[in-house]
Order: C-alpha cells, then structure tokens, then sequence
C-alpha cells in the first residue's frame, strides 16, 4: 500500500472515530484519559518531532542550495520573481474572499457569543516590518523559532559560502554531509505519520464534534467554496499563464502533500515533507526548492487570507458594521501583508486576524465566535497554503530551467 493511501485511511478511520467517541463516549472517563493521555501524547509527538527538524533543515538545506548554484547571479532574480509571485497569489486570495462573501447574507442571530478569553500580542505599528526579516542575533532567532530570520541568515550565509566555495572544500562537503544526515531524519519521522494523523483526527473531532459547525455553517461553506475555488481556479489559471507545466500531473501530484498537511495544520510543520515530494515528485532542483518552500511556508499565506476576508464580512454583519469600498480595499492589503507575518503554526491566522479588525473597526472579541470552527478550517487552508507554495516553486522552477520536465510529467 502506497504512503498516500496510508494516510488517507488513517483521515478517514481518525475522523469516523472521533465523531462516534463525540456522539456516544464523550463521557467515559476511560476513554478521554486515553485521549488526552495517550492519543493526544502520540500526535503531539510527532508535530514536535517535524517542528524540531524544521529550522535545522531550513539552515541547512538553504546553504546547500545556494552554494550548489553556480550562476550567483540567478540569486537575486530567483527571490524577486518568487517573493513577488507569493504576493500576487495572497492578493488573488484575498479578493476571491472579498467578492464571494459579499454576495452572502450571514445569519447571526443564532450564533451564541461565548465567555472566552482571548489575548492578543500588541503590536507595534512603529516597528519596521522589513528589518524585523533580519536577525540581531541569528541564535536568539533559533531559540524563539523564528523562521524568517532564520532563512533570512541562511540566504547571507549561503551566498556569501557560494562566492567562495572553491577555497573552502571542507565546508561545502560538511553542509552537504549534514544536509544528507537530515534527509534521512525526515524520512524516518515521515514515517510515523500514519499512526500520528489517526491520532491527531481523534483527539481533534472527538473534542468538537460536528454540532460547533451548525450555528456558523454559512461561514464554514463560505471559506470552504473560496478555498477551493482559489485551489483549483487560481493556481491551475497560473500554471497555464506562467509556464508550460501540464496543469493535470500538478493536481495528480498533490495529494499526497494535501493530505499530510491537512493532518499538521502547520506550514512550517510540513516543510520536511513538502520539500521531499516537490523535489522528488515534481523534479524541482533541490538548489531552488530549499529557498523557495520555507520561505512560502512564512509569507505565502492564501489560505488564511481567504479565512480572514471571510471572517472579516462575517464580523461585520454580526455588529452590524456596513463596509464601504475603502474598507475592501483595507481588508485587501491588511490581510496580505499581515499573512507575511503570519506564523506558519495551527490557528495562528485567528490572531493575526485582530490586526485586519482593527483596522476596520470591528470589536476583536468577535473571534470568540469563529473558534469553534476554526480548527476544522485550519486544517484545510493549511493544504492551501502549502499547495500555492508547491505550485509558485514548480512555476519559478519552471522559469529558471529548474526543474525536471521529465520527472515532473512522470505519473
């Protein structure tokens, strides 16, 4: 049995388990001890595990790369074209989201405000968003994982390796040796995942339940229908546009990485494994797809742009609030530039929405009602997240004579 198919049996025995516990056993205290104690532990594990070896992997990986491309002047061209493109497909998201929900008439009258007791980190509207990218102090930036600067040293560091690589041989074999070292590391915690995802689903559903999505279930089909409206639409539309990819072997392709993702609800927890399958499957050079995937992993957010455009008219029709042409305008260029910030962990996009609220208006004690959905929608903007990554790598791949043509049209 192939590893996709694996997964997907372990989704759909997670799911179908924890709805029956949610329904008939949600109060045997048998069964919530091996939940919390057991199942819980079993998933937390294995986030932690593909969490540890993330920045490790980025340091790494992205020296690797760099040094390995011998025209230092495709650098510079790479990360425009790449960063410019993440951009672009944000914008798109955010605008799908915009157009669709306000054709939609929210019911809100059902849905209950509950007591919770949400905090927002302040945010300093005085900080420099670009220099915040670089690190003062590149091992305090490890100890806080913070992946941007990370990558951001990473890039000086490689670059400055690959301008003097010949007069430092041991160097380059090291970071190559290493690189292999981590590879295989993947490989082996990538193969927990079956069990992990059943156990994730579990403990997830048995918690929620399927009654959280009635009173917001206009919300719930609202992002859903974008999501996949900006899935199938929008990167199928840039393949066709930016490159000469068969725009069939990408969806055949992806599965696998949706279905893993899904599963995390964390971008930066599925960079080990999105990084295997778009160089293995799709035949991105490793040189390239070692820049581009971690870094769509920390600024190419679509999904929870299309999640915030969404909630942002969704809040708005609960108070009250009629939103003007200016204020789509705010909710456009406030969701994406605040996906760039974003941090690529499970329902980070709920906070991050605080900044998109404030800006038009809208009391932030509101999220309180999009939480009990939240981490359903989690799970599937975070496929959409790492499948625009995917697509932006293959296409800039594509462009740069990157890729393997052969291995990417390969089924």
């Amino acid at each position: 049995m192939s590893f996709t198919k694996k997964i997907l049996m372990s989704m759909i025995l997670g799911i179908i388990t924890g709805v029956i516990i949610n329904i008939f056993f949600v109060e045997s205290i048998f069964i919530s001890f091996v939940i919390e104690n057991i199942l819980a532990t079993i998933g937390d594990l294995f986030l932690i595990l593909l969490k540890m070896i993330v920045l490790p992997l980025i340091f790494v990986s992205v020296i690797s790369g760099m040094i390995s491309i011998n025209d230092t002047s495709k650098l510079g061209r790479l990360g425009t074209k790449t960063i410019g493109m993440y951009l672009l497909t944000t914008a798109i998201a955010t605008s799908l989201a915009v157009i669709f929900a306000s054709f939609i008439i929210f019911d809100t009258q059902k849905v209950p405000m509950e007591n919770n007791n949400i905090t927002f980190e302040s945010v300093d509207n005085n900080e420099n968003a670009f220099l915040s990218f670089f690190p003062s102090n590149f091992f305090a930036s490890l100890a806080e994982g913070n992946v941007i600067q990370v990558l951001v040293f990473a890039l000086i560091l490689g670059f400055a390796a690959s301008m003097i690589k010949k007069d430092i041989p041991n160097f380059v074999n090291f970071i190559n040796e290493l690189n292999g070292i981590f590879t295989k590391l993947i490989l082996m915690i990538i193969n927990l995942a079956p069990i992990a995802v059943a156990c994730i689903l579990i403990d997830t559903f048995a918690a929620l339940g399927i009654e959280v999505l009635i009173p917001l279930i206009k919300y719930f089909v609202l992002v859903i229908v974008v999501l996949l409206a900006h899935f199938f639409i929008t990167y199928s539309s840039l393949i066709y546009f930016f490159s000469d990819l068969e725009i069939k072997v990408f969806y055949q392709k992806i599965k696998s990485i949706i279905i893993f993702t899904f599963s995390t609800s964390s971008s930066n927890a599925s960079i080990p494994y999105t990084l295997k399958e778009v160089t293995s499957k799709y035949g991105v050079d490793k040189s390239y797809a070692s820049f581009s995937v971690p870094l769509g992993a920390t600024i190419n957010m679509d999904g929870t742009a299309i999640m915030q455009g969404c909630a942002t008219f969704f809040l708005a029709a609960y108070y009250g609030i009629n939103l003007d042409f200016s204020d789509i305008l705010t909710i456009i260029f406030t969701a994406t530039i605040a996906s760039i910030g974003t941090a690529g962990i499970p329902s980070a996009g709920i906070i991050m929405l605080s900044l998109i609220l404030v800006e038009i208006g809208i009391p932030t004690e509101g999220i309180a009602l999009l939480l009990g959905v939240d981490r359903l929608l989690d799970m599937i903007r975070t496929s959409v997240n790492v499948a625009g990554d995917t697509c932006i790598t293959c296409i800039i791949a594509s462009s740069e004579n990157l890729i393997d043509n052969d291995k990417y049209h390969s089924v």
